[in-house]
């Protein structure tokens, strides 16, 4: 009867990631007609990120939005303590390019997340607000293609949205990462937050975020989310909340991200989100993965058990099973993370469940770190 039960919650759940990705936007052309094109400021947030940060900053200053306009654009790119050669290649880019500002601060104060005091001394270094100015935060392990900040504007203003994010897509040569961590990965995150902004709380992914300014502002900056880990939820939820328009757009085939490669980083990766989302609750950490676990397994062990004795059982196995598939290709296939292997997400589901069992025990233990910093909560 447990094991039904729980097959039946399979469906429910699968059900409602399928209809969680249909909401998802896409991309629009880059916008033509009368109006102004807008200045936009790109926020550039780096520790350690010698490796990729010059493809990033190679992608930002090529982009066609601001080619004819150099006004139009500006980079702020902000050295967060970094030990490796991160601030010599943002200054590197600054003597070629007027339009690249190098900032650097050695630690977060008291009370502050690391990456979110960057990005605030990264606005604080942009100066006052232009008229109808745009802010996009973009990860140092990303690359944008050049008309990605032109496709983002022509969304948000075909759809009259005050903040667009997107996920990025695998890089060349992708870890397990993708096809193992990312459907269930997404799936978590979707149950807990909306990509059409509607539900309690609006999706946003991280990595790349355009928000209106005057929007940004409104809702108090990042010093209204100085402690939040989970900031790109938490701003997108704030913007909802005061009058703005959110979307999750996909545009993954105009941007890729490394940063969950390879399988060892994206498990740390996302271990990092879910205790941040948890706020460090060891106990809530591991109920989730117990509970993801236990969901992951109870269709096929349903049909396992119920074959031959009991055929409702098997029954509601088998449709679970069909429904768990579906919503893993799904999700899958939005994220270009091999929709073929979905067959495999009872095994998928389980990994990711033990990912969260894993920060339950880190949290616990006071153990997890981010790029060399501990977490606080």
């Amino acid at each position: 009867m447990v094991l039904g039960a729980v097959a039946a919650g399979v469906l429910i759940r699968s059900a409602r990631t399928i209809r969680q990705t249909r909401t998802i936007a896409a991309l629009r052309e880059s916008r033509t007609g009368s109006l102004a094109p807008p200045q936009v400021t790109v926020v550039v947030p780096a520790r350690d990120e010698a490796g990729v940060l010059a493809d990033c900053l190679r992608s930002i200053v090529s982009q066609t939005h601001g080619s004819e306009n150099e006004a139009l654009l500006r980079v702020v790119v902000v050295d967060d303590g970094s030990t490796d050669g991160t601030g010599e290649i943002a200054r590197e880019f600054a003597r070629r390019d007027p339009r690249v500002v190098p900032v650097r601060v050695d630690s977060p104060p008291q009370g502050w997340g690391g990456k979110v005091h960057a990005m605030h001394v990264g606005v604080e270094a942009a100066g006052p607000p232009e008229a109808g100015e745009w802010l996009l935060f973009l990860d140092a392990d990303t690359v944008a293609a050049p008309d990605l900040l032109a496709r983002l504007l022509a969304t948000a203003d075909s759809i009259d949205a005050d903040l667009v994010s997107t996920p990025g897509g695998p890089p060349p040569g992708r870890s397990a990462t993708w096809p193992l961590l990312m459907p269930p990965g997404l799936q978590l995150i979707g149950e807990n937050a909306s990509p059409d902004g509607r539900g309690r709380k609006a999706f946003a992914i991280g990595h790349c975020i355009l928000v209106r300014r005057s929007h940004f502002e409104k809702v108090g900056g990042w010093a209204a989310f100085a402690a939040v880990r989970n900031e790109d939820v938490a701003l997108a939820t704030a913007v909802r909340d005061h009058g703005g328009t959110t979307r999750t757009v996909d545009g993954l085939d105009h941007l890729r991200t490394s940063g969950m490669d390879p399988f060892g980083q994206g498990w740390a990766s996302f271990r990092k989100s879910f205790v941040a989302g948890t706020k460090g609750s060891a106990p809530l950490l591991a109920a989730i993965g117990v509970g993801q676990i236990a969901m992951s397994l109870a269709a096929p062990l349903s049909v396992l058990v119920g074959r031959g004795r009991r055929p409702v059982l098997t029954a509601v196995g088998l449709v679970g099973c069909a429904a768990q598939t579906a919503a893993h290709a799904g999700t899958a296939r939005f994220m270009r993370s091999n929709p073929e292997l979905a067959l495999l997400a009872p095994v998928s589901g389980t990994l990711f469940g033990v990912l969260l069992l894993d920060g339950a025990f880190r949290a616990h233990r006071g153990r997890d770190q981010w790029k060399g910093r501990r977490s606080t909560f």
